[in-house]
């Protein structure tokens, strides 16, 4: 379970976040709807543990999560520029989760690169920006993580593949419990695979 309790976080003097108080259930989706700039990535940064609250905490299972690796470890987050060493591919990048994921999941993984026909050899620089998409999906599912985090997922994706994605993040929630939680500017892109919207 998450809590986030009464947070708030300003950056320059421009209130971000204001109280937010919000629980969300173990094995379950959560969606962050909200326009641009209304505070979702800070948020999920606050998650993550990258930034820190000014007032107020975050806590999994009751454990704060800033500056503690026994959390961290338990969560991935995929901003909505995902990150990749310049010249790296995929199976490149799937060693280095690996070594912070010690759970990865080999089998998965190589089955979703197939099934997506993602080239294993080729740059991901080089890739379209919805097989970039593609490949960060591929690998945070591979490293079954207990709680995901997620902004804007499903841009660059077209309509045949966002469903496929939403179904994949959906399986990987109700076969391990993991958690979920998903920004977007959109609600019509959460309402069929959420438990949980929140409007921020």
């Amino acid at each position: 379970m998450i809590e986030i309790k009464d947070v708030m976080k300003s950056f320059e003097n421009k209130n971000v976040l204001n109280h937010l108080n919000v629980t969300i259930s173990s094995g379950s989706i959560f969606g962050l709807i909200g326009p641009n700039g209304a505070g979702k990535s800070t948020l999920l940064y606050l998650l993550n543990g990258i930034s820190k609250c000014d007032e107020g905490s975050i806590l999994f299972d009751g454990k704060d999560v800033y500056e503690n690796p026994d959390v961290k470890k338990d969560i991935l987050f995929i901003s909505d520029d995902p990150y990749y060493f310049h010249f790296a591919t995929i199976d490149e990048m799937k060693d280095f989760y690996l070594t912070f994921y010690p759970q990865f999941n080999l089998e998965t993984y190589q089955h979703y690169v197939d099934l997506f026909r993602l080239p294993q050899n080729k740059p991901l620089k080089d890739y379209s920006k919805g097989m970039k998409r593609q490949a960060a999906i591929i690998l945070a599912v591979s490293s079954h993580p207990q709680y995901l985090l997620l902004d804007e997922t499903f841009d660059g994706l077209d309509p045949v593949m966002r469903n496929f994605v939403k179904k994949l993040i959906c399986d990987d929630v109700l076969e391990r419990g993991a958690s979920a939680i998903i920004t977007s500017h959109s609600l019509r892109e959460l309402e069929d695979i959420c438990d949980q919207l929140a409007l921020l």
